[in-house]
């Protein structure tokens, strides 16, 4: 799922004076920069209309913009430091940190109205504005901090990340990654109203059904009502409950067996993709609570195109632990490369390969799952890395 162990530039590990550039650190890096941006933002906007400000787009306590902006430090620190860049000095670092604010802030804040048809920073009143979406006063005081953080803030963060074993690097950057998604996909569901449509849905068919057992109530003597009553108070002992969960399996067991008939599915058995479970297993798996999210919630979502889509949302046939130096971002490229080969395997729908396409966001934060059956993926997925990396599939609901 992730390039959590590849390396970023090709460079060999190093205590011996080679260093390591590894999607791990820019995760967690991402993660503790955009918690900073948050507690500068918050407690600047906090001082200035004496009330508590939230600044963070998502429910938790991050401002992404400020996680994009020190991916992007580290990577030209990490290109100076390996030789890749001369040294930069400080008027340069401030020309960038003003240039890349400007670049950051202006297209981030129109996608958001797009999207969302609300402004989380608005510089209007600040002289020299674009469209108040950016400005040349701000973007200068950018350019500042990102002398600080250059040289500071970066290379202290750098220290500490090194001390980090592979193994704790790993399960912290799933962490985080699962995290943000949760996060995000709840606020996008409130943000369009997913969860009002959800609920709507679920009430109607609740006072659909309530109408129905009235009728029955209303026609049926005083014994039938007595055996109606019961049957509404009613609870599956664990036998009927075990029953249940075998045609449940069942029932899932006929969606997902006709990609065991294909020999291009059956090649993903042949690599490993978390801990010790394949790519095959971790689709299944996906594929799986991907079903059970669906059913418990009430979601609706096409079970056809949801099962069929987490079943080839990997579908990218190689060992991405091998090291490759045309496979360095394994994790931004392989949603397209399997969604690629679900199209030329597979009669699959466009949904289906918009859920594939996005399968990763947000660390593809420009493929955002755009519909019931691509935000479900998009959760199973991360909850199934997480899940396999730590090596607890059967004591947390996974079928490997």
């Amino acid at each position: 799922m992730y390039l959590l162990n590849q390396k970023l530039l090709g460079c060999s590990v190093g205590h011996k004076g080679r260093e390591v550039v590894d999607m791990n650190k820019y995760i967690i890096a991402f993660f503790l920069f955009s918690f900073l941006g948050w507690v500068w933002e918050s407690i600047y906007c906090t001082i200035r209309d004496h009330k508590w400000a939230n600044r963070g787009f998502l429910y938790g306590p991050i401002c992404p913009i400020y996680g994009f902006g020190s991916i992007l430090g580290f990577f030209i620190y990490d290109l100076v430091k390996t030789g890749h860049l001369p040294s930069i000095k400080w008027w340069m670092i401030f020309i960038l940190g003003f240039i890349i604010s400007m670049v950051l802030e202006y297209p981030t804040s129109w996608a958001l109205e797009k999207l969302f048809n609300a402004r989380w920073w608005d510089y209007s009143d600040v002289p020299l504005n674009i469209n108040g979406r950016t400005s040349v006063p701000t973007s200068i005081a950018f350019g500042f901090a990102s002398i600080l953080v250059m040289r500071v803030l970066i290379p202290f963060s750098d220290r500490g990340l090194s001390y980090l074993s592979d193994t704790l690097s790993n399960i912290l950057a799933l962490i985080l990654v699962s995290i943000i998604s949760i996060d995000a996909t709840l606020t996008i569901s409130a943000l369009t109203d997913f969860q009002k449509r959800v609920a709507s849905i679920d009430e109607g068919f609740q006072n659909h059904m309530a109408d129905i057992v009235n009728r029955v109530y209303g026609n049926q003597n005083s014994y039938y009502h007595k055996v109606i009553q019961r049957i509404a108070v009613f609870k599956l002992p664990e036998r009927k409950k075990r029953i249940a969960k075998q045609l449940r399996q069942k029932q899932f067991m006929e969606l997902i067996k006709d990609f065991y008939k294909s020999d291009v599915v059956k090649q993903m058995d042949e690599y490993i993709q978390h801990g010790t479970t394949t790519t095959l297993e971790h689709c299944e798996n996906v594929a799986w609570i991907s079903y059970l999210i669906n059913e418990k919630l009430h979601l609706n979502a096409d079970e056809k195109e949801l099962i069929e889509a987490a079943m080839l949302h990997d579908l990218y046939l190689y060992d991405w632990h091998v090291p490759d130096p045309s496979r360095k971002l394994h994790g931004f490229t392989h949603p397209d490369i399997a969604c690629e080969n679900a199209v030329k395997y597979f009669d699959i729908s466009d949904k289906e390969q918009e859920a594939i396409r996005s399968h990763m966001w947000p660390l593809t934060i420009t493929k955002i799952p755009k519909s019931k059956e691509a935000m479900i993926i998009c959760f199973a997925d991360k909850y199934c890395a997480l899940i396999e990396a730590i090596r607890l599939n059967k004591r947390f609901g996974l079928r490997h």
